[in-house]
């Protein structure tokens, strides 16, 4: 089964890209900064027979964050297929050795990108 990161995920698009992959068979991690609001979101997607969806918190400006996400896809699914970067963010600077860490091999890659924090 593929899988598929969105971030931003807990309404509007991302929402509806999850709900997209999800009814295509891709097993779907749906990201967002607010823990309570993805749980709500993916609760949506199950009451709608979309087990395929999962909640991870993440937070796209906080190295940290994205480095427990990596670890998570990694562990649970060994790389990822499809990224889609729905949070909005600005100024954002692409980690590229964090990248290389998501194993992502030939996949294909919507538009994301993993931050260093900066202080």
């Amino acid at each position: 089964m593929r899988c598929a990161v969105v971030t931003g995920a807990n309404k509007g698009i991302g929402l509806e890209i999850c709900r997209q992959l999800a009814s295509n068979g891709v097993m779907v991690v749906l990201t967002a900064r607010d823990e309570k609001r993805g749980l709500e979101a993916v609760a949506k997607l199950h009451e709608s027979s979309l087990s395929n969806v999962v909640f991870h918190r993440l937070d796209v400006m906080d190295a940290k964050s994205i480095t427990t996400l990596a670890k998570f896809i990694v562990t649970h699914y060994g790389k990822l297929d499809i990224l889609v970067n729905n949070a909005g963010v600005n100024g954002a600077i692409v980690d590229s050795e964090a990248l290389k860490t998501l194993n992502l091999g030939d996949s294909k890659v919507c538009n994301y990108m993993l931050l260093k924090n900066h202080n």
